[in-house]
């Protein structure tokens, strides 16, 4: 669970950082549960956010969905970066993706 900070204004109401001062007009947000799904890994349908919260903790997997914004490797195209920028790059890559992975498990 992340942790949480209280913010105490002098003037107005405390509240969540991040979530900024309370807005009444705001209400709450009603989502709909995810559709049922076959796993491609073990075959077995899965139901709803349990479900795909379970598959990912089975077998150890992240939603692809929360990878988006990840560099894209391209390959097919001929080289024309130095070895010191393909290693670099690399390095740089490996760095967001160990990022954006490690989202999940703050």
């Amino acid at each position: 669970m992340p942790r949480a900070t209280w913010v105490y204004p002098e003037k107005g109401e405390p509240y969540l950082k991040g979530d900024g001062p309370p807005n009444p007009s705001r209400g709450p947000m009603i989502m709909g549960d995810l559709p049922d799904f076959v796993s491609p890994i073990d075959q077995r349908a899965y139901s709803g956010r349990a479900g795909l919260r379970e598959h990912c903790a089975v077998h150890n997997v992240v939603p692809t969905a929360d990878l988006a914004g990840l560099p894209i490797r391209t390959t097919g195209v001929q080289e024309t970066r130095s070895p010191g920028e393909i290693k670099r790059d690399a390095e740089t890559r490996r760095r967001v993706v160990i990022e954006k992975v490690n989202q999940h498990y703050r």
